[in-house]
């Protein structure tokens, strides 16, 4: 691999399926998706906006850009921080590690509350968000026909948030999930060598079993956006 840049030479530092195939906006839709979330997420200039479970903060670092936002991202990983800090607008964001579980804020701090793809603490992510804030959110969950974006709906709403813009996204997920499996199966040799033989078996049967849960319906993926 050429490492000519802070990412490529994450990428050749971190073996792993989701950092080869994810990209920057490590979640699915990709930066479509954080398009959409950003158009609705209510932020005017100046805002406070936390990037929960950040890896390289590609949602911070478009809200400073964008909206003169004043992001924070965090995650538990430095490495994943520095690397953000040294791309594009990565100057315009604080970087904090931290667990996403344990935020380091004092309550009702933040005007927007981000977590793409990550560990959701609800509670944490709550207690920290502004009494107007909004919840921007992409992340798994069972699919309508089993009753499941309502529950998730109404788990939010024990926190006092409204829904105020959902995008499905099971399709897009079933169809990368999809490709994923494919390319590791074409390039086998490729990727035994990036993550070892052992490595490359386990990551394989992951994505296979993510794979199965979308396509019998048992799981689904959408974007979600909250208020207060």
């Amino acid at each position: 691999m050429d490492v000519d840049g802070p990412l490529e030479a994450l990428v050749a530092e971190y073996p792993a399926w989701w950092i080869d195939f994810l990209g920057e906006h490590n979640h699915i839709g990709g930066v479509e998706a954080t398009n959409w979330l950003l158009e609705r997420s209510s932020m005017r200039p100046g805002a406070r906006m936390l990037d929960c479970g950040a890896f390289v903060g590609a949602a911070a670092r478009m809200a400073a850009e964008r909206l003169d936002a004043r992001a924070v991202a965090i995650d538990f990983a430095a490495d994943f921080l520095r690397t953000g800090r040294a791309m594009s607008h990565g100057d315009q964001v604080q970087w904090v590690t931290a667990n996403s579980r344990r935020l380091p804020f004092r309550d009702g701090v933040f005007d927007s509350v981000w977590c793409l793809d990550s560990d959701m603490a609800p509670r944490e992510l709550s207690r920290v968000a502004a009494p107007a804030a909004t919840l921007c959110l992409c992340c798994e969950v069972p699919v309508d026909s089993r009753g499941g974006v309502e529950a998730f709906i109404d788990e939010w709403a024990e926190f006092g948030w409204a829904l105020s813009a959902h995008k499905q996204l099971s399709g897009e997920a079933t169809q990368l999930w999809r490709k994923v499996e494919a390319e590791l199966v074409r390039r086998r040799p490729h990727f035994e060598e990036r993550y070892s033989k052992r490595g490359y078996l386990a990551q394989l049967d992951l994505i296979a079993s993510m794979l199965r849960a979308y396509e019998i319906g048992e799981q689904g993926h959408g974007l979600f956006v909250f208020a207060r």
